[in-house]
């Protein structure tokens, strides 16, 4: 991927520059390197609110014209600037990414600034002066960059140099387990209110793990290769193997997991048969890992905390992402059928923890089903 240009993320929580930073280092990135905002050649801007806007243009006042993506939900910005309407999509970014590269092309090709004398347009940013009056002040003017890893880095936490799904470090692991059980106290689920806070529609559309489980079905009732479409990256599934081959890194599966996609931006097709050429992952364990961040702690209304369920066999969970007190609550499953809110009661743990087992149990085929 050739660079263009330079481009500085400002205003993004943790979150999101993690998420865009990905989509920076991906094949996708349509010609752009990360850097300081003071110097880049354009502008990513998160301008949630009329005061963000406000601060921004007190800061961009300081700095040479360049050109400028604002990421909006409903507020209107000045014409000068490229909008980008939330919820962000793959494929919104590239198209205003491409847009700014050319705008990027045509000032530095001489056209814009050789003509001026002639009335031609020096630059297609057209902001007044009135308008340059912003921040985003203490914040983000030096983005956080992530540090390469190393070889040792590259091997999972079973040993395993192939499996990136395990490739975090002790300090990640912990942090993605909290992610993965979220903040959510103990319920009284006879409550209504406290039923609904821990459900969430599974039928919703744009969800990631929806269309991994798409791609599933349709490589298996075809009985060919399916790759899935619309990612920055390879993503196969290998229905006589049942296991996936892709060269995405672990960390952007984790935010396509968070992520909602638009209608029509993911989809799958057939490919001719194949071999995995690429790392590669057991069906169950990327399924575990993608059904723990898409839920965070909460139940898909398909599932009922209440109903009793038991493992089909004790499963090798060294093979997992595991959460707190994984061992015990497999145990307690495997012994006996009962609910998640029972086993959660008995072993006097925190309910997030054993809703969060379910869920990545039950998407990865782990329970009898009757």
């Amino acid at each position: 991927m050739s660079k263009t240009g330079s481009i500085g993320l400002i205003g993004f929580d943790d979150r999101e520059r993690n998420q865009l930073e990905v989509f920076l280092n991906s094949s996708e990135n349509p010609g752009f390197v990360e850097s300081d905002p003071v110097k880049s050649d354009a502008l990513l801007v998160n301008l949630a609110s009329a005061d963000d806007k406000k601060r921004f243009l007190r800061w961009y006042a300081g700095r040479p014209d360049c050109p400028v993506v604002a990421v909006v939900d409903d507020q209107t910005v000045s014409g000068g600037m490229h909008t980008l309407k939330r919820p962000m999509t793959l494929a919104g970014l590239k198209k205003v990414l491409r847009e700014v590269i050319r705008e990027i092309q045509f000032s530095s090709s001489g056209s814009g600034s050789s003509n001026a004398a002639e009335g031609e347009a020096p630059s297609l940013l057209k902001m007044s002066p009135e308008e340059l009056k912003a921040l985003i002040a203490a914040s983000g003017v030096t983005p956080k960059k992530t540090k390469p890893r190393t070889p040792e880095q590259d091997v999972g936490r079973d040993g395993r140099k192939e499996n990136l799904i395990l490739r975090w470090s002790d300090a990640e692991w912990q942090s993605l387990v909290r992610s993965a059980c979220g903040t959510l106290p103990d319920l009284d689920l006879s409550n209504p209110a406290d039923r609904r806070r821990l459900s969430f529609s599974a039928a919703a559309q744009g969800r990631f793990l929806e269309q991994i489980n798409q791609a599933v079905l349709k490589g298996r009732e075809k009985g060919k290769p399916v790759q899935l479409t619309g990612i920055p990256g390879e993503l196969l599934y290998f229905p006589e193997l049942d296991l996936f081959s892709y060269d995405l890194d672990p960390d952007l599966l984790i935010q396509m997991a968070n992520s909602r996609f638009g209608p029509g931006e993911l989809g799958c097709e057939e490919l001719e048969e194949q071999s995995p050429n690429r790392p590669t992952a057991q069906r169950d364990e990327l399924l575990w890992v993608l059904a723990l961040f898409t839920s965070a702690g909460r139940v898909p209304d398909y599932l009922d905390p209440a109903a009793p369920l038991i493992l089909k066999e004790m499963p090798d969970l060294s093979r997992f992402l595991l959460t707190p007190h994984a061992e015990r609550i497999a145990r307690a499953w495997y012994a006996e059928k009962q609910s998640a809110t029972a086993i959660a009661s008995a072993l006097k743990i925190p309910q997030r923890y054993v809703f969060s087992f379910m869920v990545a149990a039950d998407a990865a085929g782990l329970f009898e089903r009757q």
